[in-house]
């Protein structure tokens, strides 16, 4: 029997948990949440990083889910100079109508930037990614963010109790809003829908007049498919398939350097067949329609007329599922040889790993190095 005591102290949760030189004139610096010390770890990131050579930042906001709306500004307002719009608050209460604006001169003046974002950064991540992008600050290199645009706001209730309603929509300096669901529209189910790319409207940045668009969260300038969290991707992280995966590949193989962890197309058609024989499956709109339709044939008694092609239906879905998972391979591998990574070196190795093999911390560096390429696309 063993005994162990345990004492209790706080935990300093760190803003920025990785910073380090990508190149020798390159930074590169992980903020993973904006709480109250989001920008002043930033800032002494990037000054630390600035002494040992680094001329040029990359920002990375993969993963980012925000945080304090406060923070996000303070955060922009080191590329951004004084007394600039980074964000405004519009509600149909006109008390809750705010703007935001830098209140410091630009720490970080001209310096070059180039950040990351992915499906799940969002909120005050997309403020200062769309603030950026905005002002023509810097490239965004990526997929698609989150797009939550909503302002939320805890109100007292009786009995010690509160609830956490939306008072208010949030607005980029060019005048967008990224929010994606539309809570205004529901289906017929009662759930909020995504805003279709037809109804998208456009705006301007401020400086270039570069057109950007609302409504579904920031676009980035440089697009990957590694970067991307498609309804596949999104069911294998919370069916936890790529977490058990890696573990199962940790027992079997093993590794000394990170350098040697480069995942194959055999690892990836291994992970498939692992998929098939744990039952994996996930269920798409266009099942769920076809289902409730056919439910219908049976009350109208239709179904002995269609149950043929019903069941072939079925059967065309499920190899159209099975490549999609092929299709999605891309966003799969890099999800996959993340976690892999860890189980061996852990958070921090996984930061020096992927400085070195992510193929977003690679265009970012490519992007930064070009300066031609980096003045182009902010025109």
């Amino acid at each position: 029997m063993l005994n162990a005591t345990l004492k209790r102290a706080a935990v300093d949760v760190h803003a920025v948990p990785f910073y380090d030189m990508a190149t020798p004139e390159i930074g590169y610096v992980v903020l993973s949440k904006f709480n109250e010390k989001a920008s002043r770890e930033t800032k002494a990131a990037i000054k630390e990083l600035q002494e040992k050579g680094a001329q040029k930042i990359i920002l990375d906001l993969r993963g980012n889910p925000g945080g304090l709306l406060s923070e996000a500004v303070n955060v922009s307002n080191l590329f951004i100079p004084k007394d600039k719009l980074i964000t405004s608050t519009k509600s149909v209460v006109p008390e809750y109508n705010k703007t935001y604006l830098t209140k410091r001169n630009e720490t970080f003046e001209g310096m070059p930037i180039a950040v990351l974002i992915n499906g799940r950064s969002a909120s005050a991540s997309e403020i200062v990614s769309g603030s950026i992008q905005d002002y023509d600050r810097g490239v965004i290199v990526g997929a698609r963010s989150f797009g939550k645009g909503l302002v939320q706001r805890p109100k007292k209730l009786s009995y010690g109790t509160q609830i956490k309603i939306t008072i208010s929509r949030y607005y980029t300096p060019s005048g967008r809003c990224i929010q994606a669901l539309d809570y205004w529209n529901r289906d017929e189910d009662g759930n909020a829908v995504r805003t279709k790319k037809e109804d998208y409207n456009a705006f301007k940045t401020v400086n270039s007049g570069r057109t950007v668009y609302d409504g579904g969260g920031v676009d980035p300038d440089i697009k990957l498919a590694s970067s991307a969290y498609s309804p596949i991707t999104t069911t294998l992280l919370k069916e936890n398939a790529i977490f058990d995966y890696a573990t199962d590949y940790y027992y079997q193989h093993q590794f000394s350097d990170m350098n040697e962890i480069k995942l194959t197309d055999q690892d990836f058609n291994d992970f498939v067949a692992w998929l098939e024989k744990r039952g994996f499956d996930f269920d798409t709109d266009t099942e769920s329609a076809f289902a409730k339709a056919y439910k219908t044939a049976v009350k109208e008694e239709l179904d002995d007329d269609i149950a043929t092609t019903y069941k072939a239906m079925k059967q065309a879905i499920k190899q159209a599922k099975k490549k999609d998972i092929l299709d999605k391979k891309p966003e799969i591998m890099s999800l996959l040889t993340d976690e892999i990574v860890k189980r061996y070196f852990y958070k921090e190795g996984l930061y020096q790993y992927q400085i070195k093999y992510s193929p977003e911390i690679k265009t970012a560096i490519e992007v930064l190095e070009d300066e031609n390429r980096y003045n182009n696309i902010l025109k």
